[in-house]
């Protein structure tokens, strides 16, 4: 990869912008396709995602790869030249490095054209919390086009740079989180019988939870319960608690299973509160469909880094976080990829994470050749 794009990733990873807000990185992704010489290209969609659009000459297929444009409130740690400048905002992610192989695979494109069918170039906004992909569809830009299949790939550290890993359906597990409130009555410390204290029912409710924990992959009832906050009344101690709020993330391998489980929750925080006198309230966000990849873009894949000489796998089990790419594998054919970014990477969403840029190449390159293979046949 040249040193162009590595300055461009390094330039993404030092102006890194939250979900929603990617309004500065848009704008950048635009005029760096602009100097390409792209001039179809679609804004004011779905906060600030950006689609270009590559024709060639001949009707043919439709190809979209598509990449991420937000950043996680994290404080980076890192104090290399191209550290985030951002006070607690950094891509650990890498979705920098994901954006700037759209751009890389936009420059290659441009160089040279494919001869028949449309490339779709996504550059979506508002990944990490799950509502970008869902806003993309609701917009009805993508229904303009005919689309055959759609790609995305995700870096994925603690394994062998470059090498890359898939497998035919499940791909990354249905995910959501919420916050429940649950709503009682203060008063004097020395009189708690006075009050209603929400701590036994958060107490039932943490019991309630553990039941459904089943990390292990290979079974079907796989479900990752994980507590993320749990806050009590005050510090003050005159006065006995009257309110507090719980939060999880839930994960499980289909949407029907975590359907399931939403409803059981919130029958028993129900039940809970009505035993213990107690109002409550139930909010869930941050939605992550599972990701389902179609067999035969998935032996897309597998031929593309066969015919560049490029280590495969095939994954056994499903990896275990979340991936707005998820809704469009409901929508269009398509599969969403893992390449290892080293077995030394800091992980995801950590303070020292930086995506490699030696793993630039590699994805640039699987994506041209899943490109070639799509649009040949």
């Amino acid at each position: 990869m040249t040193n162009q794009f590595i300055q461009i990733r390094q330039k993404l990873h030092q102006h890194p912008e939250l979900s929603g807000k990617e309004l500065v990185t848009s704008r950048y992704v635009v005029e760096q396709l602009r100097n390409l010489g792209i001039t179809e290209i679609h804004t004011d969609f779905a906060q600030h995602s950006v689609l270009a659009v590559i024709r060639s000459p001949h009707l043919g297929k439709t190809i979209l790869f598509r990449s991420e444009l937000d950043a996680l409130p994290i404080a980076e740690a890192n104090n290399f030249e191209h550290q985030s400048l951002q006070i607690g905002i950094s891509h650990k992610c890498g979705h920098d490095g994901h954006i700037t192989t759209l751009l890389a695979l936009a420059h290659r494109f441009t160089e040279n054209p494919p001869e028949k069918g449309t490339i779709l170039l996504l550059f979506q906004s508002a990944e990490e919390v799950g509502t970008g992909a869902k806003e993309v569809l609701d917009s009805k830009i993508l229904e303009k086009f005919n689309i055959d299949f759609v790609f995305a790939y995700h870096n994925l550290p603690g394994h062998p740079l470059g090498l890359t890993m898939c497998k035919s359906g499940t791909f990354t597990p249905s995910v959501e989180s919420f916050n429940a409130t649950l709503i009682g009555k203060n008063c004097h410390a020395s009189e708690p019988q006075k009050g209603i204290n929400p701590a036994r029912a958060i107490a039932k409710f943490v019991q309630f939870m553990e039941q459904f924990l089943q990390p292990n992959k290979q079974m079907s009832n796989y479900c990752v319960v994980t507590p993320i906050h749990i806050s009590l009344g005050e510090k003050n101690y005159g006065i006995s608690a009257g309110q507090a709020e719980i939060g999880y993330t839930v994960r499980t391998w289909t949407a029907q299973d975590l359907a399931e489980l939403k409803l059981k929750v919130t029958g028993h925080l129900e039940e809970i509160c009505s035993q213990e006198g107690l109002k409550w309230e139930l909010d869930w966000f941050e939605s992550f469909h599972s990701n389902h990849n179609d067999e035969k873009a998935v032996a897309i894949i597998e031929s593309a880094c066969q015919n560049l000489g490029y280590s495969y796998q095939t994954l056994e089990n499903p990896l275990d976080f979340g991936e707005d790419f998820g809704l469009f594998s409901e929508h269009y054919k398509g599969a969403m990829f893992a390449l290892g970014s080293g077995e030394n990477c800091p992980a995801l969403h950590t303070v020292d994470y930086d995506f490699p840029n030696q793993l630039l190449p590699v994805a640039c390159n699987i994506f041209q050749e899943i490109a070639r293979q799509c649009l040949d046949n």
